[in-house]
């Protein structure tokens, strides 16, 4: 472990330290919802990731179990749809986008919110046209 990184972690156990004391030392009745507050939010992510790590890994079990038994078909993914419906979906966004840019702030640099969308749909419907 680097210095700096000692220095991080021993700041890091500082503030920790001082919000526990705070919460110790406060002398106002309902306190305890502020421990609430700061404990929902910790262990919603740790449980959240864990169950998403879980569902990742048995996905994959299951894939490897099919593949081994012989019953696996492959996914073909279709490039050619996907470009044509997230084509229009990009352009019509992007012109709507670009029409109240317009309309709100005039000629300005916030016009590239809907202006970038615009190009990008109108790139895939092009792709969407030229590909036999």
């Amino acid at each position: 472990m680097s210095t700096e990184e000692k220095e991080i972690f021993l700041q890091m156990q500082q503030n920790i330290h001082l919000i526990l004391e705070m919460l110790q030392t406060s002398h106002e009745p309902n306190n305890g919802y502020k421990i609430v507050l700061f404990l929902v939010p910790i262990f919603g992510i740790v449980f959240g990731s864990t169950l998403l790590c879980l569902i990742f890994y048995f996905w994959h079990r299951q894939r490897m179990e099919l593949i081994k038994t012989g019953l696996y078909k492959p996914f073909r993914f279709d490039f050619r749809a996907y470009s044509f419906f997230l084509g229009l979906l990009l352009t019509f966004t992007g012109l709507t986008l670009a029409i109240v840019f317009i309309m709100v702030l005039g000629n300005s640099l916030a016009m590239l919110g809907g202006l970038i969308p615009l190009a990008i749909g109108l790139s895939l419907l092009t792709f969407y046209k030229l590909r036999t």
